[in-house]
């Protein structure tokens, strides 16, 4: 309920600066109504996507939701580690070679220098490695379907975890806003 109030409390400062008042309150309630309304249709639109194999469609469609990790550690850790999966991966389908997998892994070594222990390793970082071990671990065409399909259902199970906090985060936006509208009439 705290990442959901944040959520409430910042969109509405940013409307009641508007100096007409009850225009602010008009914008607000309409862009809280559009967002609970439209988060559920473009969840519908990003699992379809993901469940077609569309990876590349999924990853820039995931874009449209990065605003709210600053809401949500939650929705942070997820997102981020969707964009990542969803991102190497439509670079290997782009290219689903043995040779890709290794100028893949090549690219984010370069990127991301060589690993380093760590004792108490942040878990996307953790996430990030297994990849691209695994990644690095492929010798044949085999190997690459079976990292593919591998990953492409650890997107999916991570992607329902994605879905309910983001549910549950509308949810309970909800609930704010119907006890705002009650407040608010009232006080009228």
């Amino acid at each position: 309920m705290n990442s959901a109030r944040s959520f409430k409390e910042y969109y509405d400062a940013t409307f009641q600066k508007e100096d007409d008042k009850a225009l602010a309150q008009k914008l607000s309630d309409e862009f809280f109504a559009d967002f609970i309304h439209y988060i559920p249709i473009q969840l519908d639109t990003l699992d379809s996507l993901l469940n077609s194999g569309q990876i590349l469609s999924f990853y820039q469609a995931l874009a449209d939701l990065k605003y709210l990790i600053e809401f949500s550690d939650n929705l942070s850790r997820y997102w981020h580690l969707l964009r990542a999966y969803s991102g190497a991966l439509s670079k290997l389908k782009a290219d689903q070679t043995v040779k890709g997998s290794k100028r893949l892994y090549s690219y984010y070594f370069e990127n991301y220098g060589d690993r380093r222990m760590l004792r108490n390793e942040h878990w996307f970082e953790k996430k990030r490695w297994e990849f691209l071990d695994a990644l690095h671990a492929i010798y044949s065409e085999h190997e690459l379907h079976d990292f593919m399909q591998n990953y492409h259902q650890v997107m999916v199970e991570n992607y329902k975890i994605y879905q309910s906090f983001l549910l549950v985060f509308v949810n309970d936006l909800k609930n704010l806003e119907s006890r705002s509208a009650v407040r608010i009439r009232h006080n009228s």
